[in-house]
């Protein structure tokens, strides 16, 4: 089954193509934009998973609370499976993490800022905006806004590994 070219001149087949290619860079910059998003969302929830691991499913008072109130039967495996993915994932996360900060700490002055960043905006127990953090380091907001950014391409390059690359070269 092919595509009949009949009648179709050249002025119009390049026509074609060009609004081919350019549907195809639009879903290929959306799939790398996906992927970066899922580590800036990892990251903006690191907290969070943190807190999920930490509390155990399981209060039956709670439960039979929940059940009574909703109608829904929670399954205490289910629970399980999701507390189990969620410490793999930091653990894996956590392990990615001290990489980057190591990595950064060999680096100069600009790549220690980038991990600092990163630490204050999602990861640190006390909560930073980028304008403290832009106080705090003497920079324009633009500035540690940018070091953010990079900073998670970076960790996107070491979570994903090619795809993320391929990804961010794709935006240039």
């Amino acid at each position: 089954m092919g595509i009949d070219l009949e009648g179709i001149n050249n002025e119009q087949l390049a026509a074609i193509t060009t609004v081919v290619l350019r549907e195809q860079r639009k879903a290929k910059k959306k799939e790398g934009d996906r992927r970066l998003r899922n580590t800036k969302m990892l990251l903006q929830n690191y907290r969070r998973l943190g807190r999920h691991i930490q509390i155990e499913p399981g209060d039956e008072e709670l439960t039979l609370k929940y059940e009574a109130e909703n109608g829904v039967i929670i399954r205490f495996d289910e629970l399980n499976k999701y507390h189990a993915k969620s410490r793999a994932l930091l653990k894996y996360l956590d392990s990615i993490l001290a990489a980057y900060k190591d990595e950064c700490k060999q680096g100069d002055e600009a790549d220690w800022r980038r991990y600092q960043v990163i630490d204050k905006l999602y990861l640190s127990t006390q909560r930073f905006s980028l304008s403290e953090i832009a106080i705090f380091y003497d920079k324009d907001r633009s500035t540690i806004d940018r070091d953010k950014r990079r900073g998670i391409d970076e960790l996107s390059v070491m979570l994903y590994g090619m795809d993320a690359l391929n990804d961010i070269l794709a935006k240039k």
